[in-house]
């Protein structure tokens, strides 16, 4: 059984306030839950289109105050933990939008670069942001996990291929906005995050942003969903905490019972 924490924050605060708020919820999360894994939204380090924020929390590496804290943290409290997202500042003065496992002794034992930017609805996140260029699947005390962020679940190809490498568990911090002026997409969340388990019969932690964030609203719903597509625990209207057990055995009982693992013809696909 792996006990998880979806820590559904808001990005309100100047960066060390952020990371504050991040520090309180792990405390709790490890107080309240006793979890293995606390799991933060992208871009809780501080709010990328506020320009007050963007002054303070330039992007930085990985021996930055934001990383620093964080592995400090994990540390603590002795728990592995995903802090969201930071911007990690790329060779061409862009950044890149990074996500860590951090293990319980506060070492980096897997790392995440976004590489699907957002190009769409009058938004070109390739602006400011460089794409990364590998997926990321990796061994931790938990098993076999996992990584994506926000838009990448849109695109099949990526989670299909981690847990094809084994993952038994994907984690995915976002950033989903309700769309306003555009037409409502949180039944695009709910959908995309069901399917990502369901059609690959593993366990998703997507974990939100909540509330007003520059121009965009961020809805939250973070949720954990198991490998039949049964919605586990999910974060109500505000910032809060979520707690689930992953129950990796009955995952391996899913994918016997349905089989479509053993039953795949990857010599009829196209995209293999």
């Amino acid at each position: 059984m792996v006990k998880v924490a979806l820590c559904q924050s808001d990005t309100v605060g100047t960066p060390k306030e952020n990371v504050a708020l991040i520090a309180r919820m792990v405390e709790q999360a490890v107080q309240e839950g006793g979890v293995d894994i606390a799991v933060f939204p992208e871009d809780c380090y501080y709010d990328v289109d506020a320009a007050e924020a963007t002054r303070l929390g330039k992007p930085e590496d990985l021996d930055g105050y934001f990383v620093t804290q964080m592995r400090e943290l994990a540390q603590k409290h002795h728990v592995n933990l995903i802090p969201g997202t930071f911007h990690r500042l790329a060779e061409n003065g862009k950044y890149y939008n990074t996500e860590l496992f951090i293990n319980r002794e506060g070492e980096i034992i897997g790392q995440y670069d976004k590489i699907h930017l957002m190009k769409a609805m009058n938004y070109d996140e390739s602006e400011t942001v460089e794409a990364g260029s590998h997926s990321a699947v990796f061994d931790t005390d938990i098993g076999r996990v996992g990584m994506m962020v926000c838009y990448d679940l849109r695109f099949p190809e990526l989670a299909r291929g981690m847990v094809q490498e084994g993952a038994n568990i994907i984690f995915v911090p976002a950033f989903w906005p309700a769309g306003n002026p555009l037409p409502p997409r949180t039944d695009h969340w709910d959908a995309l995050v069901n399917c990502t388990a369901l059609l690959n019969q593993t366990y998703v932690v997507a974990v939100n942003q909540y509330g007003q964030m520059s121009s965009e609203i961020p809805f939250g719903r973070s949720c954990v969903v198991d490998p039949w597509g049964t919605v586990l625990a999910q974060c109500p209207n505000k910032v809060s905490i979520a707690y689930a057990q992953l129950d990796m055995d009955y995952q391996e009982q899913v994918r016997q019972r349905l089989a479509t693992w053993q039953n795949r013809r990857p010599d009829c696909y196209t995209l293999r």
